[in-house]
């Protein structure tokens, strides 16, 4: 479980033999046993977080039992691991509930936990970043159809959020013509530039930091989440989706940079000209989607 440079391509890759041990629920003929359900939790050695209203719980995080990342210390001092903590982050207790149905309070009670995981995880001196990412459904990389997204804290900063960083100048790549909502805090556009076909961004105003959120910013957030997922629904259907959170590393700087959310709708899959070309064809008709949204 390390990171490592392919000597071919120059690409990084995280090393990892246990991860293909995971059981795919979308094999599988019934969901009886699914472990993210309430009559098959068993957290007596995982719970990590929960928040319980009216003597039930409404989230959880729980450790992952196939992690990308280890916590082994002394491997990681030796240089034989890169070192992480990796959760799963259980969105509600209803195991038919999906972010398509979620209500705003909902919605604040998901930003609330993954605000509390992100800072714990972060405060780990050997912890360089931390990502919280969503998949929805099995095209779209989930093992488990019960409502989940999952946070990984890193010993370094992965390659993607470099390019960021690196690439960032604050607001100022946004055009008002892109925009489709925003409230006090956030904004939401759609790049002509998306990497992937339909990609949306939820951005914070002012912060590049997650973990600063308050609380009225949860709100807004929750807000904009919802109106996102509505409108995804609208023009895509109840789609595969990816979401993944991107804010400014605790030891750099940037001043420039924005903490955002990316909602990817999985609209089709990677070929050979993707993989061989490191290109991807993005057949956004900018127009169309900015109008369907505005709707």
């Amino acid at each position: 479980m390390k990171l490592i440079i392919n000597k071919h391509t120059g690409r990084g890759l995280l090393r990892n033999n246990i991860r293909d041990k995971r059981m795919s629920d979308f094999t599988q003929d019934s969901d009886d046993d699914c472990p993210f359900c309430p009559c098959q939790q068993n957290t007596e050695n995982c719970l990590r977080y929960e928040e319980i209203i009216d003597g039930c719980w409404v989230t959880r995080s729980i450790d992952n039992k196939f992690p990308a990342l280890l916590c082994d210390e002394e491997k990681h001092v030796n240089g034989e691991i890169d070192y992480g903590k990796h959760e799963v982050m259980i969105e509600t207790c209803d195991h038919n509930k999906s972010f398509f149905d979620f209500s705003i309070e909902e919605f604040v009670c998901v930003i609330k936990m993954y605000k509390a995981r992100f800072i714990a995880l972060n405060n780990e001196d050997k912890i360089e970043s931390v990502v919280i990412y969503k998949n929805h459904l099995k095209s779209a990389g989930a093992s488990k159809k019960h409502s989940h997204s999952q946070i990984l804290s890193m010993s370094f900063i992965p390659p993607e959020l470099l390019l960021e960083l690196e690439a960032s100048n604050g607001s100022s790549n946004i055009s008002d013509d892109n925009i489709v909502f925003n409230n006090q805090n956030f904004i939401v556009y759609i790049p002509e530039d998306a990497f992937l076909s339909g990609e949306i961004i939820i951005q914070h105003k002012t912060s590049d930091r997650f973990e600063k959120t308050v609380e009225n910013e949860i709100e807004d957030m929750a807000e904009v989440l919802k109106y996102v997922f509505v409108k995804v629904e609208y023009v895509h259907g109840r789609i595969p989706f990816n979401i993944y959170i991107h804010s400014v590393p605790k030891n750099i700087e940037k001043i420039d940079f924005r903490w955002h959310i990316h909602v990817i709708p999985r609209r089709g899959n990677f070929g050979g000209f993707e993989l061989s070309t490191g290109l991807y064809i993005n057949s956004l008709n900018i127009d169309e989607m900015l109008e369907k949204f505005r709707e």
